[in-house]
């Protein structure tokens, strides 16, 4: 159901920013930047864990070294976004990434809160993929922190809750780049509110905020990629609060 041919092809969306694509059901997309002047790779979201190999042969194909991963940046604390932590620190456990996320997604993790990651209405277990969720070791972002990869990609964190208690947005201003994980995609849509600590109206609010941001490349962790990010993100704004019509 879940575990088809799992492939994640990726592209090169602007120079030394990547976009692999999700390769099965509860998977997500996930973006490397190569930052050449610390010769390190540092990853947004890891997936579900099943879809890792996928990742790494699709890292190989455009010419980039899984193993020079040494910071994972989160977006939220779902389980197709996160569940790939566990099998990414067991393949790099030598030499393993520094792990970022919300202080509430962190604090998650942390504890290692099976319940909040793997919401029990999607019927299933950690075990099914292959993974054992276990307490490890987060580093917190605050919001409105700024995050200095390098000097050409500096982000900077906004909290943004409505499909979980955890999500954030990366955003670059220089380079209108947003990383909105399951907030927004592209098409109109937006993340589902229905899960434990979803809200509807919040999940309204923080995409109205988002579509006051100037964003060219939206990054978002499903479906396609754009390089038309305002229209996007104005489009999901105004489908997510035509619901007040029926609810």
């Amino acid at each position: 159901m879940f575990f088809g041919n799992s492939v994640k092809n990726g592209k090169e969306v602007i120079e030394d920013l990547f976009f692999f694509s999700e390769s099965q059901m509860l998977d997500c997309n996930q973006y490397v930047i190569n930052n050449r002047e610390n010769d390190e790779l540092i990853l947004f979201d890891t997936g579900n864990g099943k879809s890792l190999n996928a990742l790494i042969d699709g890292m190989f194909k455009v010419g980039l070294d899984y193993r020079k991963i040494t910071k994972i940046y989160l977006t939220h604390e779902h389980v197709d976004h996160v569940l790939g932590l566990y099998a990414i620190l067991n393949e790099l456990k030598n030499n393993p990434p520094e792990i970022f996320a919300y202080e509430k997604t962190a604090k998650i993790l942390q504890e290692g809160n099976e319940s909040e990651i793997i919401p029990g209405s999607l019927g299933i277990s950690a075990s099914m993929f292959g993974v054992e969720i276990t307490p490890i070791n987060v580093i917190e972002l605050k919001e409105s922190e700024e995050i200095e990869i390098n000097s050409d990609f500096n982000f900077k964190i906004y909290y943004t809750p409505g499909h979980s208690i955890g999500s954030i947005v990366y955003y670059e201003s220089n380079k209108k780049i947003l990383l909105p994980g399951d907030l927004v995609f592209i098409g109109g849509s937006f993340g589902r509110y229905d899960f434990p600590g979803g809200s509807l109206t919040k999940l309204q609010e923080s995409i109205e905020f988002t579509n006051r941001l100037d964003v060219i490349f939206l990054l978002p962790g499903h479906m396609g990629i754009s390089d038309n990010g305002n229209e996007q993100i104005e489009y999901s704004n105004r489908m997510v609060h035509s619901l007040k019509d029926y609810f």
